[in-house]
């Protein structure tokens, strides 16, 4: 039986979040940023801070790509098994990709094959786009949230299965590290996603659930929220700085999720995002119409 929402309205909005993703600051990181340039003491540190704000800011007026790199397309999608698309959403998000990149809007292709590098030049390949789906029955809508995950700063991102006994102090020294590892390299100041617990599939997916989170919103454990703010803490303590020119911002902030994981081990993800911390969410409602959201 045909849903009642169409693949036409489908794939429009995919395009729409996907370009967002791609050219649109969104309100939290860009009041961080305004927040660190007027606390920033280094001279250097401010110029810069100013520069990307900016950057940001004509990124969004003139619909431009903030950076240059749109990485892989990836997509978390929230939805409710009665929402009433009975289409393929495969080949609605393969398609969006390939008509955007061939010509409605402006974007490098930059996704290959990982042992040829072949490239169909138009940024879908085997399982890409990503699509992660979480089923919430609570939901009348079909809530998708766009992020471009690229190398300039994913390569630096780390995963590393410890014994429980390192406890929250080697868990802190691996983030610690992981980030002074990466330095200048991922353009800070950077949204630091960390994932605790699960197998090796899980931890790496709460990394990067974690550095989605809108940065204003502290987790909901006090005892999670206090290690986000020792670790935000610490690491602008490392006077890295804004494009690792010095200063006192070297993170707009740590996001930390968890679940529960095997006895035998403690494991920890560090997914790291370069300072626009792209991303972008719409929600597509059951009587056909959709919003785009901002700030999530």
């Amino acid at each position: 039986m045909q849903g009642t929402i169409s693949k036409d309205l489908m794939k429009s909005a995919v395009k729409e979040v996907w370009i967002r993703s791609l050219t649109e600051i969104q309100p939290d990181i860009l009041e961080a940023l305004n927040a660190a340039k007027e606390k920033e003491t280094n001279e250097r540190g401010r110029q810069y801070l100013d520069i990307l704000i900016q950057n940001a800011l004509l990124a969004t007026q003139n619909r431009t790509v903030i950076c240059q790199g749109t990485g892989v397309p990836t997509f978390f999608i929230k939805t409710s098994l009665g929402f009433p698309y009975d289409g393929d959403l495969r080949e609605v998000f393969d398609e969006a990709l390939h008509e955007l990149t061939m010509g409605e809007f402006p974007m490098r292709p930059m996704v290959v094959h990982p042992l040829t590098r072949e490239d169909r030049c138009d940024n879908t390949a085997a399982n890409v786009p990503l699509l992660h789906i979480e089923l919430d029955h609570g939901t009348d809508y079909m809530e998708i949230k766009a992020m471009p995950k690229g190398a300039g700063s994913g390569i630096w991102g780390t995963l590393q299965f410890f014994p429980p006994s390192v406890g929250a102090a080697g868990v802190k020294k691996f983030v610690v590290d992981s980030v002074l590892r990466a330095g200048s390299n991922p353009c800070p100041p950077l949204i630091v996603g960390v994932g605790l617990g699960g197998p090796l599939e899980e931890v790496a997916r709460l990394a990067t659930v974690a550095s989605a989170r809108p940065i204003d919103r502290r987790h909901p454990e006090p005892e999670i929220a206090a290690l986000e703010e020792e670790l935000k803490e610490a690491l602008n303590m490392s006077q890295i700085g804004p494009m690792g020119m010095g200063g006192d911002t070297t993170v707009l902030a740590v996001n930390v999720e968890y679940s529960g994981t095997h006895k035998p081990w403690m494991p920890v993800a560090v997914n790291i995002n370069c300072w626009p911390g792209r991303k972008a969410t719409c929600r597509i409602y059951s009587d056909g119409h959709v919003e785009q959201v901002k700030g999530e």
